[in-house]
């Protein structure tokens, strides 16, 4: 049968809801909370306005406000990282049917879906699995699979995507559903960075490969737009296949139609990306797709606001914008202070985990002769990694003992993990003299990492140092212009070798960039590399004392594939600081050097910022004339390297 003219303009005319509008959907997000559920710094035992959850909580009450047409998502590493994630892991573990306090808090807070982070299993999957249990949300990873007995991919260790159908009103006032779908992926490098614990229990894959095979299955179940959850940086380095900050192309893939990022510890529309291609950071969007990456430690809540039409007959994105939202800005005094109180609700819910995380990290374990602190740690003060080097070294010569490698010379690795940066001017350790609690252990080693011992050739020894000696920006000794002396290396990958002394020269150019692989054969920065006053072996067997993150791979850093691993300890890295403590009582700072910089002619502008709490070493160093203290609240220090 033939339709006329106005049977089929009928039919095309029964196609267009009768109440066709314009719908305003607003994806609410947080990301990199690291246990910082609530307003307070328990490595340095004072309250801080501009972290926790329940600070962030207030921020998704506002907004919600605004746009009743809300979801709320996470993009993961939420259960490690400050102390309160290490009592509810070891010193107070979940029994029962008890609800881990992160889950908890979100459940409080409504949260619609979460990826899972890098960081969730560094505690080890049995750990992991247990506090998934009373949770009301589901967490997702698309690219991350049970192994199966020949170690090929298995099920998903959790749901690759959820697809949310939801009940909001449009402009018009009235009733409409959208469905939205949402997919969660992962850094693969877990199964490098805890490989101690996920080798034969987990498979992971291509993380933009996995959205591209799970955004069909959600478009066949009726998606109207879907979210990718990404817990990746994001970087417009060309993909080479199972990259770490992958977030760049997830917006790349169609059939997405926003991205929510985190692990950076960013934010998003933000300076930090200015330079980044096809950005808008007025609008928050990466080539046309909205995207947000919400800081850390709930220092930012992130807002993607879209207009939806559905006057096609089906929802379609009309318009898009994206921003985070900082919980405190800096007031007149230079400290941070939030702009809304923090969420009564949520504080009263943790309140316990709140209290057995004060008492755990105010309990006495000795006494400081002296102050340990870093603000001096990336021009040579070596106090602060030393005691750090000295209990790892006193541990393992036990531990060596009566085995294959007992009588083979001792390197003790230790990085300075808070030195500034990105977190800014008080991030720091500075333990005083005094008094050691567990909280000072917690400020020189802040990671729950496992102690592992590498063994390597000497001259693998000098690669490692140049892989470290990245840290430092290559400097022209003829430029009059500033120069920065730190280059965009997190400072956790400077390691120091201990038990060894050896020279950085910065005029020469960097033998390694971000790959474990030599990036200039003729570049060379370490020389004069001496063990107990003897030059290095090249040929010779050397033990080199880290943790499981660099010795798997964390920072690719050469020959930190797995394979050097001789030892494994059933202790962390932290806890074995603590014991030393603890066995010693009386600990005195020792600032021998280790390392130190080959003297710079003529007289280039070398800048370093250092934050204002080491303004008194900073004045007595004779390197370092100050310039200025800029906008971020650092100090701007001259620095003088000819002797």
């Amino acid at each position: 049968m033939r339709l006329t003219r106005p049977l089929v303009l009928a039919a095309l005319l029964a196609l267009v809801p009768a109440s066709a509008a314009e719908l305003k959907l607003r994806i609410l997000s947080t990301t990199d909370i690291h246990m910082n559920l609530v307003d307070y710094d328990f490595v340095r035992d004072e309250p801080d306005e501009s972290i926790g959850l329940n600070r962030t909580a207030a921020l998704i009450a506002e907004a919600r406000k605004e746009n009743p047409n809300s979801i709320l998502v996470d993009a993961g590493d939420l259960l490690q990282g400050s102390p309160m994630g290490d009592v509810v892991a070891r010193v107070k573990p979940l029994t029962g049917d008890e609800v881990h306090p992160a889950y908890a808090a979100m459940d409080l807070l409504g949260y619609d879906a979460a990826a899972i982070g890098n960081h969730e299993f560094n505690f080890g999957l049995d750990l992991l699995e247990r506090a998934q249990l009373g949770r009301k949300f589901p967490i997702l990873a698309a690219n991350a699979y049970r192994a199966n007995a020949d170690g090929s991919a298995g099920e998903n260790l959790f749901p690759p995507s959820v697809l949310l159908t939801r009940k909001f009103k449009d402009e018009s006032g009235a009733e409409r559903e959208v469905k939205i779908g949402v997919i969660g992926v992962l850094p693969p490098q877990i199964m490098n960075w805890d490989k101690d614990k996920l080798t034969g229990k987990l498979v992971t894959s291509d993380a933009v490969e996995a959205v591209e095979r799970e955004v069909p299955k959600l478009k066949e179940q009726g998606a109207d737009l879907i979210v990718v959850v990404a817990h990746a940086g994001i970087s417009a380095a060309p993909r080479q296949g199972g990259d770490e900050n992958f977030a760049y192309y997830i917006g790349k893939v169609e059939g997405v139609d926003a991205i929510v990022t985190g692990h950076s510890h960013r934010v998003f529309p933000g300076k930090d990306y200015d330079t980044l291609a096809g950005a808008d950071l007025k609008r928050g969007t990466i080539d046309g797709k909205p995207y947000v990456m919400a800081g850390s430690f709930g220092s930012h809540l992130g807002v993607i606001d879209i207009v939806l039409d559905d006057a096609s007959g089906k929802w379609a994105i009309k318009d898009s914008h994206a921003e985070a939202r900082p919980v405190a800005t800096k007031g007149e005094d230079g400290k941070m202070k939030a702009r809304l109180p923090a969420d009564a609700a949520i504080t009263e819910l943790v309140k316990p985990w709140t209290e057995a995380t004060l008492a755990y990290i105010r309990a006495p374990i000795g006494e400081a002769k002296g102050p340990f602190n870093t603000y001096l740690a990336l021009l040579g003060d070596t106090a602060a990694l030393r005691l750090v080097a000295d209990a790892q070294t006193a541990y393992v010569q036990k531990m060596v003992k009566g085995t294959e490698y007992e009588g083979l010379p001792l390197l003790s690795a230790a990085a300075p993990f808070r030195v500034g940066g990105r977190p800014g001017p008080d991030y720091y350790t500075d333990v005083k003299a005094g008094p050691i609690a567990i909280k000072d252990a917690a400020d020189l080693y802040i990671y729950p990492n496992m102690l592992t011992v590498v063994k390597l050739k000497g001259s693998e020894v000098r690669e490692y140092l140049e892989k470290a000696a990245r840290l430092f920006n290559r400097i022209d000794p003829a430029k009059t212009e500033p120069q920065a002396l730190i280059g965009n290396m997190p400072a956790y990958n400077f390691d120091v070798l201990f038990g060894l002394t050896y020279a950085i020269d910065v005029t020469q150019p960097l033998r390694y960039g971000r790959e474990a692989a030599i990036e200039d054969p003729n570049a060379h920065r370490i020389s004069d590399i001496k063990y107990n006053g003897e030059p290095l072996k090249d040929d010779g067997d050397y033990l080199v004392i880290t943790n499981n993150y660099r010795a798997n791979g964390g920072g690719e850093f050469p020959r930190m594939d797995g394979t050097a691993i001789a030892l494994v300890a059933p202790e962390t890295n932290r806890d074995i600081l603590v014991d030393y403590i603890r066995e010693k009582k009386d600990i005195t700072p020792d600032n021998t050097p280790v390392w130190r910089f080959v003297p710079v002619q003529g007289d280039p502008d070398m800048r370093i910022e250092i934050g204002p709490g080491g303004a008194a070493l900073a004045g007595a160093d004779p390197r370092l004339t100050k310039v200025e203290t800029n906008e971020t609240g650092f100090d701007v220090y001259r620095v003088k390297l000819s002797q």
